[in-house]
């Protein structure tokens, strides 16, 4: 049973449960247990069964697809106050998990076993109306993915996404080429040679590890 300081944070950060009789909570709270998980531990592996359905109580899970030959491109991310849609997904269906799970950011999770899950949760009006927000928010940003992939020119989505990561200020990004291309779908040297370009344009400077923006209006003229 989880302690009465981890269930009032539960019930904080997913103020859903609250909605649950006293009865449920006692099993969900029961059976579920409170695990910290490091950054880059990986939570789930492609076609793996989905034992456990995880509420984000700290940290990021990133979700993300792995191709043949080794790139990776996120799908979405789950902050503190969601859930994994992909686990509830496999739930629902029976299927294997689609996707990876990593731990982005050092995580707090509560665990709460599949059959667990069925039993209280699945069937509460108050859980299905949380799970379509969240279903609803999170494909809204994968579209947005997709179409950016899809329709938008890699040099623009770069541009987007420095202007984005330094809220349209002068500053520093601390990101790898590698990461950077994971974050866009797209590889590593077509990222390279773009923030090259960038540089020479006298838009950003670059460092191990790091991009440093130092004129956001030269990179918004870009885009115009």
């Amino acid at each position: 049973m989880l302690s009465k300081d981890q269930i009032q944070r539960l019930d904080r950060h997913f103020p859903v449960l609250t909605k649950l009789n006293t009865k449920d909570r006692d099993i969900l709270f029961s059976a579920g247990q409170i695990v910290e998980l490091p950054e880059e531990q990986m939570l789930m592996q492609q076609s793996q069964q989905c034992q456990f359905v995880p509420f984000v109580l700290s940290g990021v899970l990133r979700i993300y697809k792995l191709s043949p030959n080794g790139r990776e491109m996120t799908l979405y991310r789950t902050l503190t106050g969601e859930t994994c849609l992909a686990s509830i997904a496999c739930q629902l269906t029976g299927d294997e998990f689609p996707a990876m799970a990593q731990v982005e950011e050092t995580a707090e999770l509560f665990m709460v076993p599949s059959k667990v899950y069925h039993e209280v949760l699945d069937k509460q009006l108050a859980w299905k109306d949380f799970l379509i927000n969240s279903m609803y928010s999170h494909l809204i940003e994968t579209m947005q993915t997709l179409e950016a992939v899809a329709f938008d020119r890699t040099d623009n989505r770069l541009v987007h996404w420095l202007l984005e990561q330094t809220h349209d200020k002068p500053g520093t990004i601390r990101y790898t080429h590698e990461a950077i291309a994971v974050e866009l779908g797209t590889a590593r040297e077509v990222v390279s040679r773009l923030l090259g370009e960038l540089k020479a344009a006298g838009a950003v400077q670059l460092g191990r590890g790091r991009i440093e923006v130092v004129s956001p209006a030269l990179l918004r003229q870009m885009l115009e």
